[in-house]
């Protein structure tokens, strides 16, 4: 009897810790970078920092245990975006693409001090391209806007 119990006790933890990772699997990696980075409401928000404190907070980045410190809201939509892991973006090593085209983008930084739960944000917005890591023809991370040089794109 005394096995039996002591079977149960091991067996408990492993079914607990596979319910959880199930649980974990909820959304994909491309259903989680459309929550985190994708945004197609208005391109240039008045307030960048009312923004900011708004949407860290609706896409849960910023709840009462954690304060993310740096995201970036593209403004365009996932049909606009996704043809950077094909035609609209050049490889940048591995599994990253850089688009051929800008976007306009939020960048939501947290301010110095700032602790859960009260996560306070900056905003800045401007138009970039951007590097973004796709799987399958999706993307599923944000790594970094790419800020045009000086007399890129003019004509000689």
């Amino acid at each position: 009897m005394a096995l039996r119990g002591a079977r149960l006790a091991l067996l408990l933890p492993l079914v607990l810790l596979v319910a959880s990772l199930a649980l974990a699997r909820g959304e994909s990696r491309y259903e989680k970078f459309l929550r985190q980075h994708v945004d197609a409401s208005d391109p240039s928000p008045p307030d960048a920092r009312r923004y900011c404190n708004l949407l860290m907070r609706r896409r849960d980045l910023a709840t009462a245990r954690k304060c993310k410190h740096l995201n970036t809201f593209i403004h365009s939509s996932a049909d606009q975006i996704e043809p950077v892991c094909g035609d609209g973006g050049e490889p940048a090593g591995g599994d990253l693409r850089l688009s051929e085209d800008a976007f306009p983008l939020t960048v939501c930084e947290l301010q110095g001090g700032a602790d859960p739960p009260d996560c306070d944000y900056s905003g800045s917005s401007s138009t970039s391209r951007i590097v973004i890591a796709c799987v399958d023809g999706e993307p599923v991370h944000f790594e970094t806007q790419v800020k045009s040089q000086a007399g890129e794109g003019d004509e000689p």
